[in-house]
């Protein structure tokens, strides 16, 4: 009888083992990826925590620059991730920026080329979180200054003193500092200009240590603070439309995350439709308060996520 016990409890642990090695198996798993700013920690969230209410156990690497998100997705390290249109088609895919592209159409551009490499770009959130140069309006009304054609010239005079501070990505991609100089025909003296980690052009115009800053149509402080964001009147900067895109491959193995992904979309104005510039302004403004959530009211972007989606019935 012994024997026979000790038999069946042997049975019991190995069936036991079988079937925890069948549910881990079966369980499903994605890496979700985010950049290292307000906007890219709650977008994160956001998909992390809507695909863990869907019974994904989900892995987030955060805090990449906009370079180690791209090598993540082509190395298949992150599955997920939500990357700007203008991003994608300038740094990752490679391409000269035509100044007059609207925002339907380098999405799309994006989608297609995109699907050649391996990825699907699911619909876009239309917030065109571009870069611009903002400044204090005492700043601009002083010096006679609202479009970057009147800063470019303003920086042309030489001995002119003030100060110009921008995250350093902006200060060497090809859709910053550098593409805007050419474009515009000036050049930024290098005693004049300095650059720090991303936040940080917000923190030094707020605390007015310097006097023209690098924003993103986004930021929540423009409101709050009531900056002045320079005209772009040469149309140099692309449209930033925060979209999320997948590995094709995990698609096929999840296809349930595109109607997951894309009923989160669906909650910011124009999701799932085609852009116009009253959609584009108004989930530049959604996203606005969405960011001023973390920015300023100081809560957690998590908590920010969490509310979110439980105010639009997703959680």
């Amino acid at each position: 009888m012994r024997r026979i016990a000790i038999i069946m409890v042997a049975l019991v642990l190995i069936l036991s083992m079988v079937l925890t090695g069948c549910a881990t198996k079966g369980e499903k798993e994605i890496t979700v990826g985010n950049k290292n700013f307000t906007e890219e920690y709650v977008v994160g969230q956001l998909i992390t925590q809507l695909l863990e209410a869907n019974g994904f156990t989900v892995e987030l690497v955060s805090d990449l620059s906009s370079m180690s998100l791209r090598e993540g997705m082509e190395a298949g390290d992150i599955d997920i991730c939500a990357d700007y249109t203008g991003t994608a088609w300038m740094v990752n895919l490679g391409h000269a920026y035509e100044p007059g592209v609207d925002n339907n159409s380098i999405y799309q551009m994006v989608k297609d080329e995109e699907e050649a490499n391996g990825f699907v770009w699911l619909d876009p959130m239309w917030n065109n979180n571009t870069y611009a140069m903002a400044c204090w309006p005492e700043f601009a009304e002083e010096n006679g200054l609202k479009t970057l054609s009147d800063l470019a010239a303003f920086c042309n005079e030489g001995n002119v003193e003030f100060e110009m501070f921008l995250d350093f990505e902006f200060s060497t991609r090809p859709d910053g500092l550098p593409g805007l100089e050419k474009h515009y025909g000036f050049e930024v003296p290098d005693d004049n200009l300095k650059t720090g980690a991303p936040g940080a052009s917000l923190m030094a115009l707020e605390n007015k240590s310097t006097d023209i800053s690098m924003v993103f149509g986004t930021d929540a402080k423009i409101v709050e603070e009531g900056w002045y964001v320079f005209q772009d009147d040469k149309s140099f900067f692309p449209p930033y439309d925060l979209t999320p895109y997948i590995s094709a491959a995990v698609l096929d193995k999840y296809p349930e995350i595109k109607d997951i992904i894309n009923e989160l979309v669906a909650t910011f104005p124009g999701g799932g439709k085609s852009a116009s510039p009253a959609i584009v302004a108004e989930g530049q403004k959604a996203w606005q308060e969405l960011n001023s959530r973390v920015d300023i009211d100081k809560m957690e972007p998590d908590e920010a996520a969490l509310e979110y989606l439980q105010e639009n019935g997703l959680l």
